[in-house]
C-alpha cells in the first residue's frame, strides 16, 4: 500500500496517445501495487493494450464501458450517459473499497467540461479520494479545475511526427527514431508503454537503462511476466548536476553503449528503447557523434527511441518523432520524494 496518495494528470493537445500510465502500470505491478483501470475511451490499438496489460494480471483490472470516441463525436448528446453514470459509480465504488492502490481513469479528461461529464463531478471524485490511493486521469484537454487539484500534471508536446513511420503497435514495416525528452514526468514510462505494445504483438524489444543502476525496480521486476521484452540497467545511479564521480559514469556509459551497438546489429530486437540517453549525452558521458552514426546505420525496419531531458538538438533533427513531457506540475517541487511502484 502506498503511503501518500497523488493525483497524477497526463494531457496535451495531440492526436498521439500518451502512453506513460501503461508504463506505469507496469512498475506498479512490479512492486506489487493493485491497479484498476476504467478505460473511457476506445481507440486504435485498444486490443493491443487490453492485450499487453492482461500480462499484469492479477495485480491489474481493465475495465471499459465501449463508449462512443470523441473525436468522432462532438455533441455531448451523443454519449450513452447511462453508461458514463455507471462507470462513474463504478470508479467511486473502486476508489472506497480499500481493494486497489492506483485507479485509472483513461481517456476521461476529453469527456469532462465540455463534454457530458460536468468539470464538479471529477472535482468532488478528487476532493474525496482516499489519502493513501493514487488517482490517474488521462486524455487530452484537461479541465483547468483537474489541473489546479492535481499534484502532478504533465503536457505531451508533439514537435514532431511522421504518420508514415510511427505506429504504436510496431505493425509497420518501416522503423522509426523517436525522442523522448522535457522536464515533465512520464518519458520513461510511456517508452515502456511503447514496448509493451510491441512485445504484446510479438515482437522482440530491449530497453537499455543508461543511468540508472542494476535494482530491483518495478519495471525490471514486472517485465519478467513478458515475452518478447528484455531490460538492462547499466548504469550507476541518477546523477543531479555534474557527475562527482565522472570515471565510474563515463565508464557505465561506455559500457551501455557497447551493449546497444551490440543489440542493434544482432538484428534481434524491432524496438530498441535507450533509456536516459539524452541525459548521458547531455553530461558529456557519450558524443552525440557517436548516436548519430549509429542512428544512420540501424535495419531500416527498427524502431530506435531515445529519452530523457535536455535532448541533443542534432540528435532530434534525425528523428521521425519528437516528444516533449512537459512539466506543469511536479510533487517533488512540494518536497514529496519518490515512490516505490509510481517513480520506481
Amino acid at each position: 500500500m502506498l503511503e501518500q496518495g497523488l493525483v497524477q494528470v497526463y494531457t496535451g493537445k495531440t492526436s498521439r496517445i500518451n502512453l506513460s500510465h501503461v508504463g506505469l502500470c507496469l512498475r506498479a505491478a512490479g512492486q506489487n501495487l493493485r491497479i484498476f483501470v476504467m478505460g473511457f475511451l476506445t481507440h486504435p490499438y485498444i486490443e493491443t493494450e487490453d492485450s499487453a496489460l492482461s500480462f499484469l494480471a492479477p495485480n491489474i483490472v481493465l475495465e471499459r464501458p465501449t463508449l462512443k470516441d470523441a473525436s468522432a463525436e462532438k455533441e455531448p448528446g451523443h454519449y450513452d450517459s447511462i453508461r458514463i453514470d455507471r462507470a462513474l459509480e463504478r470508479v467511486q465504488e473502486v476508489m472506497h473499497s480499500n481493494n486497489f492502490d492506483i485507479v485509472m481513469l483513461e481517456g476521461i479528461n476529453e469527456l469532462v467540461g465540455s463534454g457530458p461529464i460536468p468539470e464538479e463531478t471529477i472535482n468532488e471524485l478528487i476532493r474525496k479520494k482516499p489519502d493513501k490511493l493514487e488517482l490517474v486521469l488521462t486524455g487530452n484537454n484537461a479541465a483547468a479545475g483537474t489541473i489546479e487539484q492535481a499534484d502532478l500534471v504533465t503536457e505531451m508536446v508533439e514537435h514532431k511526427f511522421n504518420e508514415e513511420s510511427i505506429n504504436l503497435d510496431g505493425k509497420n514495416k518501416e522503423g522509426c527514431i523517436e525522442i523522448v525528452t522535457g522536464n515533465g514526468k512520464g518519458k520513461t514510462t510511456y517508452s515502456i508503454g511503447r514496448s509493451m505494445f510491441f512485445a504484446a504483438n510479438k515482437i522482440q524489444s530491449s530497453i537499455l537503462q543508461f543511468i540508472k543502476s542494476p535494482q530491483p525496480y518495478g519495471e525490471v521486476i514486472a517485465i519478467k511476466k513478458f515475452p518478447n521484452l528484455e531490460i538492462k540497467s547499466m548504469g550507476k545511479g541518477f546523477i543531479f548536476g555534474p557527475p562527482k564521480d565522472s570515471d565510474k559514469h563515463v565508464e557505465a556509459a561506455k559500457n551501455a553503449w557497447a551493449a546497444a551497438e551490440e543489440e542493434v546489429f544482432s538484428l534481434k530486437y524491432r524496438l530498441i528503447v535507450l533509456d536516459e540517453i539524452n541525459i548521458a549525452t547531455n553530461l558529456g558521458l557519450l558524443h552525440q557523434d557517436l548516436i548519430k552514426k549509429l542512428l544512420l546505420s540501424k535495419p531500416k525496419d527498427m524502431h530506435i527511441i531515445l529519452t530523457g531531458r535536455n535532448a541533443n538538438p542534432e540528435i532530434e533533427a534525425m528523428a521521425s518523432s519528437v516528444i516533449e513531457m512537459k512539466e506543469i506540475k511536479h510533487p517533488f517541487n512540494k518536497g514529496i520524494k519518490a515512490r516505490k511502484g509510481i517513480e520506481y
